[in-house]
């Protein structure tokens, strides 16, 4: 959580909600995106000195807008610098796959079709959000950024997702046609 604040956060100083809402409609197949584990990332990140805080006025409310520091962008350097672990990636609802065959038939068909339509409506959030990014102008987007650079690569992580979910929901459909033939 705290790479994915810093990154947010060099993007554009932000206050803890609206980090919270970015994440909730961008990046909530990622991670959580709780007010509770954002907040206790942000207060970490300050302890640390990769972020700083300052209070800003917004009518009678007062507001912390969050900005990275130079130990921020560093440590998100560093962090971003390293190889992807393939071994990291989980996908711990396949223990309830290779345990299917000690529940009843109905159960896991049922199962297994509920999870085709969680599917279904993950690959559905994504391309909303693939619309709203093709929908980006990055002239608009505050300077300073190789936009176009960083909007590529969000997209490919979007389009991952996409195509992961579309694997899984053909995977899935295909056990469901098997096991409604044979149990």
């Amino acid at each position: 959580m705290e790479y994915l604040l810093l990154g947010l956060l060099i993007l554009s100083p932000m206050t803890g909600y609206q980090l919270q809402q970015f994440i909730k409609n961008n990046l909530a197949l990622i991670c959580s995106h709780s007010a509770g584990s954002v907040q206790t990332a942000l207060a970490k990140l300050e302890k640390e000195g990769k972020i700083t805080a300052s209070e800003t006025a917004e009518g009678k409310r007062r507001k912390k807008l969050f900005a990275v520091t130079d130990a921020g962008r560093e440590a998100f350097s560093v962090w971003a610098a390293q190889p992807m672990q393939a071994d990291r990636v989980k996908n711990m609802e396949l223990s309830r796959l290779f345990f299917a065959g000690l529940t009843r038939p109905a159960e896991r068909l049922d199962a297994i079709r509920d999870y085709i339509r969680q599917m279904e409506q993950t690959r559905g959030i994504l391309c909303g959000i693939r619309a709203r990014f093709q929908q980006m102008n990055p002239g608009e987007l505050p300077p300073g950024i190789d936009w176009p650079q960083v909007l590529r690569f969000q997209g490919y992580t979007i389009e991952y997702g996409i195509a992961a979910a579309g694997f899984e929901i053909n995977w899935y459909t295909q056990l469901l046609h098997e096991l409604e033939k044979q149990p």
